[in-house]
């Protein structure tokens, strides 16, 4: 595993932090849902620390002093334990990452735009956590908090697949998932090119839902129907597109009041609601289909194993997602539910951008297999042809 200079060691270094932090990212995800859903999001109403310390009050002289500080809070201790667990390990997450750019900076030929964009997404988050705190749960800023955090463990996906034939020994058994197979058809090359822009219409469409549940939640929108498979009552009646599609929502604000439990109207909540459940019926149907699609592309080339057993993996990502999605609706949103809806998502995700970025690279791979191939037979033409001219004089 070592090679000249010690490289492969820090090209294995590299693959441990990498997937280290995929996981860490994924418990960062978990935590921040959990916090959210407890209501514990402005459990410390300043940043980084909470009440101005960097831990939780808990002496008498320090709940005193904290609350001198912020007299118009109350001091919720389990509250604000949630919101510091979920800051330290997100902390330590951005501390990984930096790891990951100076071990980076190590590896021969390895592209350094990856984990540059990686560190610049961590900073972009720390930003972000902090307006969540300072802007009183503003739902836009709540959402775009969450959308950071799953584009982070997305880059993180895209980036350990890029560098894989930097930090990896090219080996049969290690590349196989990407090596082009000997003799291409025109069909192959064809329906790959066909699975890979069907991958990113499947690709957005999940970014799109994922943002209409982190809008969902943010408004406290989940709870406003509790019946399946839509609203009680004349829900029609009460829908508000506008009101659901308000992003800045300053005037809404009562007495200066915290965005925390929401501040839209009834009507704008069950459209949001809605837009969610519609939503997700189009994510489920796009999802299927691009899975099966997959595996009917095993049929054309047999060598994407890997990709074989994701569609798999994504077709019960769906039906786990789906049957959360109601459970939570018809038990009045448990938080363990509710926090497993959120993992799904993430993990559908993780997996939809594995399988595009795995696309992605073997059609690049097979792009150029064929061309090297025509050019090959072209220049054997042109030698044929030579060697015919040069026998005829």
């Amino acid at each position: 595993m070592t090679g000249e200079g010690g490289d492969m060691d820090y090209a294995a270094l590299l693959t441990k932090l990498i997937r280290f932090s995929i996981g860490l990212t994924l418990v960062v995800i978990v935590l921040g849902a959990y916090t959210r859903i407890s209501d514990a999001g402005l459990g410390c109403p300043d940043w980084p620390g909470c009440y101005g310390q960097l831990s939780v009050p808990m002496k008498n002289a320090e709940i005193v002093r904290a609350s001198s500080l912020f007299p118009e809070h109350i001091i919720e201790p389990h509250k604000a334990w949630l919101e510091m667990i979920h800051r330290y390990v997100a902390g330590s997450l951005g501390l990984l990452i930096a790891a990951i750019l100076a071990v980076s900076v190590k590896v021969p030929n390895l592209p350094k735009f990856w984990p540059s964009i990686l560190v610049l997404l961590v900073v972009f988050q720390a930003a972000l956590g902090m307006w969540t705190v300072t802007l009183k749960l503003m739902p836009i800023i709540v959402v775009l908090h969450l959308l950071g955090g799953f584009a982070l463990l997305s880059l993180l996906m895209v980036f350990y697949l890029v560098s894989r034939p930097y930090c990896e020994e090219h080996d049969e058994s290690r590349t196989s998932a990407l090596n082009p197979e000997k003799n291409l058809s025109h069909q192959r090359l064809l329906w790959a090119t066909s699975l890979q822009k069907m991958s990113w219409i499947a690709l957005s469409v999940l970014i799109v839902q994922i943002f209409l549940g982190g809008w969902t939640s943010s408004n406290y929108a989940a709870l406003v129907c509790t019946s399946f498979p839509l609203c009680e009552g004349e829900w029609w009646r009460a829908l508000n597109i506008s009101g659901a599609l308000t992003i800045f929502q300053h005037p809404l604000l009562m007495n200066g009041d915290s965005f925390e439990f929401g501040v839209l109207d009834y009507g704008s909540r069950v459209t949001i609601h809605l837009l969610h459940r519609f939503g997700a019926i189009i994510t489920a149907v796009t999802l299927l289909v691009f899975s099966w699609r997959l595996i009917r592309y095993q049929l054309l080339n047999q060598s994407h194993r890997l990709l074989n057993r994701s569609a798999y993996l994504l077709i019960g990502l769906v039906m786990l997602q789906v049957g959360l999605g109601i459970a939570n609706v018809v038990m009045h949103l448990p938080v363990i539910l509710a926090v497993g809806h959120n993992l799904v998502a993430a993990l559908l995700l993780l997996n939809v951008v594995f399988i595009c970025t795995h696309l992605r690279l073997s059609y690049r791979i097979k792009e150029r297999t064929r061309s090297a191939q025509i050019e090959s037979r072209d220049t054997q033409m042109r030698m044929v042809t030579k060697s015919s001219r040069f026998i005829e004089k």
